[in-house]
């Protein structure tokens, strides 16, 4: 008895010696000539498309180019990055916003007066409420000075239980008076919630002018 895989074999080459004799290319005057006549009686995409390329070869004067790469995919275009718009059209995080227009407005307070240490009547003038979470601060500001607007502020931030650990931060701000503005505070937060503790360590501020 033959084997299974020579019976197969046998199969396949049969099939392939039983089908259509493809014509000399060479024979045909132009390109659509020669892709008319020797696609008659083809059924193979395989065969149709090593005849077009035959074809193409052949007459390359007359063959339509190639056709372009497909446009990519709409997932395969989701996922490419975006290009990074140019400085100037960069957007800005509400918090960076904040803190540029905050920068601003000390500049342009500054040049219309001395930028000073608040009077210990000041600083008790100026109020504030803190909600904290771990590592972020936000602190309200109340500035219930009449003559001088808040420019900045330092807070001192510790732990009872390691009072030498004490650390200083600084914000700038733009509190003109009778007014308030919500600053957020980057802190480092090292004890436990029971022994934390901060205050207003000292701010300036510029005098309106009279």
């Amino acid at each position: 008895m033959m084997p299974r895989h020579s019976i197969a074999l046998v199969s396949v080459t049969a099939a392939l010696l039983s089908g259509p004799a493809f014509a000399d290319v060479s024979e045909f005057s132009s390109y659509d000539e020669c892709i008319l006549e020797s696609l008659k009686g083809v059924s193979s995409d395989v065969a149709a498309n090593a005849i077009i390329a035959s074809c193409r070869s052949t007459f390359p004067e007359t063959a339509p180019l190639a056709a372009e790469p497909a446009e990519p995919a709409p997932e395969a275009a989701a996922l490419a990055p975006e290009p990074e718009p140019p400085p100037e059209q960069q957007s800005i995080r509400p918090e960076e916003a904040v803190s540029a227009a905050a920068a601003a407005s000390v500049a342009a307070t500054s040049a219309s007066g001395e930028n000073r240490e608040l009077t210990k009547e000041e600083l008790r003038n100026l109020k504030s409420t803190l909600f904290g979470f771990t590592t972020k601060y936000q602190i309200t500001f109340e500035n219930f000075n009449d003559a001088i607007t808040i420019t900045e502020v330092t807070i001192a931030v510790w732990d009872d239980l390691d009072p030498r650990g004490l650390k200083k931060y600084t914000k700038t701000m733009h509190v003109p008076p009778q007014q308030k503005a919500k600053v957020t505070y980057e802190v480092i937060y090292m004890g436990d919630d029971e022994g934390w503790r901060w205050k207003i360590d000292s701010a300036k501020g510029v005098p309106l002018a009279n």
